[in-house]
């Protein structure tokens, strides 16, 4: 996206005068300042979402829905039609079919009034690079109509670039300039914030920090889209996902939720995507014990729920198993009355990944 088009964007999405950021963020959070929940939209409302570029459908009848204060994790490869999702949802594209929401609001039939309503942050964003950042982020302030300049200070505050202010953008490393991109749709207090692989080409330490302030923002009553292909940026931060693959959505719901449903391999609704249902989930348990692990081997082999049982060096044993945390101190428990000096218990934790192989493919798009 050209500069001149985040200025277009934001004069869009500018209106009267807002409060000051942390004064909206409380009223947010006051729950006598908001409508009863029954009562209220849902932050994003997508449904029946079509889209055709040429002879190819990107995507098919896409339905789901973000609750309020959620971090809600877009999740698919390269391809499978995430960016034109966001696209829509950011008024920069309109569906050939379907109907996307954001507070109850029509993209395609009042799009001044959604752009008020959401902060977009587009992949690999452009930044104005010979001015400072305080200078960048008041003329975005003015281009939203933001006439208080207190505004500027709290979100340079909440995104920590105090020590950077009069800096030259250009200076600013990957990481920062992502705050700045961060900061720069705060400025007039969305709702709801759109994030277009925020993390992209980021270092640890960077990728660390753009986590813990998403984190602050969810915090702050924000609802928080966010979109990547890459699953450990995400299971750190989100309480909901939807998985794409080529233009279809796989699975879409609190993390949670799909994981119990995984577990009892019930969850029938995966095949209207065109995903395999899984019939039984497999979790992987790895354990260290004292001395020679082959020797462990016949105390696990055909038991309840062991699918297989492998050993490694240093004492290490990995078990593929259908079972969940019981599984996990039964085996404990066996293997201790059996007399085995077990010294490291490692359950899988990677929830998110283990959702995302279940229920993809795994097809070229």
């Amino acid at each position: 996206m050209s500069h001149d088009t985040d200025a277009q964007g934001a004069a869009h999405q500018g209106h009267a005068k807002p409060p000051a950021l942390e004064a909206a963020s409380q009223a947010l959070a006051d729950p006598g300042s908001a409508r009863p929940e029954a009562d209220q939209a849902p932050a994003i409302r997508v449904r029946h979402l079509w889209h055709r570029y040429g002879n190819r459908d990107v995507l098919k009848d896409v339905s789901f829905e973000v609750g309020h204060g959620e971090i809600f994790g877009f999740i698919g490869p390269n391809g499978a039609g995430k960016t034109t999702t966001i696209n829509i949802m950011a008024t920069l594209l309109e569906p050939m079919a379907g109907r996307v929401e954001i507070d109850g609001i029509d993209v395609a039939l009042d799009p001044d009034e959604v752009r008020r309503l959401i902060g977009y942050m587009p992949d690999h964003a452009g930044v104005y690079d010979r001015i400072s950042v305080r200078e960048y982020l008041e003329f975005f302030a003015d281009a939203f109509r933001v006439a208080d300049l207190a505004v500027v200070d709290a979100v340079i505050e909440l995104t920590d670039l105090g020590n950077l202010q009069h800096r030259l953008v250009a200076a600013l490393s990957k990481g920062m300039k992502q705050r700045l991109q961060l900061a720069r749709i705060l400025l007039h207090d969305p709702k709801v914030l759109i994030l277009d692989e925020p993390a992209s080409d980021l270092d640890p330490r960077a990728r660390i920090e753009i986590r813990d302030l998403l984190l602050e923002l969810k915090d702050l009553g924000k609802t928080v889209f966010l979109s990547s292909h890459i699953l450990t940026e995400l299971s750190d931060v989100c309480t909901s996902i939807g998985i794409l693959e080529k233009g279809q959505l796989v699975i879409a719901g609190p993390i949670g939720e799909i994981g119990a449903r995984l577990e009892a391999g019930a969850y029938a609704g995966a095949s209207q995507g065109g995903a395999p249902t899984p019939m039984v989930s497999t979790r992987r348990l790895k354990l260290r014990v004292l001395g020679d692990a082959r020797q462990v081997l016949p105390l696990l082999q055909g038991g309840g729920g062991v699918l297989g049982v492998e050993a490694g060096t240093g004492g290490q044993l990995t078990i593929s198993h259908s079972g969940g945390d019981a599984f996990v101190a039964d085996v404990v428990r066996h293997l201790v009355s059996q007399g085995v000096a077990l010294v490291g218990v490692e359950p899988e934790r990677n929830e998110l990944e283990r959702i995302f192989l279940e229920y993809t493919r795994g097809d070229l798009q």
